[in-house]
């Protein structure tokens, strides 16, 4: 799957889920956590999306604000686990 592709499957996440409760258009450059967009218990929706869509266990090492800041950022950490052969990326599927 390209970047850009997960990129649009998070963006589309965010925008039907993450927006209830705050008025923000969520474009690649939204920073979700400073403004709003996502809390802690958002976070961990987005985690369980991302490890179901995706079949891969986030290893608790990548649970940091840094790794949660825009969709795309978001996106390269899916793509970077995918990819990696590690067992702490282990497929779930």
């Amino acid at each position: 799957m390209r970047m850009a592709d997960t990129t649009q499957m998070i963006l589309t996440w965010l925008r039907e889920t993450a927006t209830h409760s705050i008025d923000v258009e969520i474009t690649d450059e939204t920073e979700l956590i400073e403004q709003g967009v996502l809390d802690s218990l958002q976070v961990l929706s987005l985690v369980c999306f991302v490890e179901d869509r995706f079949g891969i266990a986030l290893p608790v090492e990548e649970f940091v604000p840094e790794n949660f800041k825009t969709a795309p950022v978001i996106a390269a950490m899916v793509e970077r686990l995918c990819a990696s052969p590690a067992p702490s990326a282990t497929r779930t599927r």
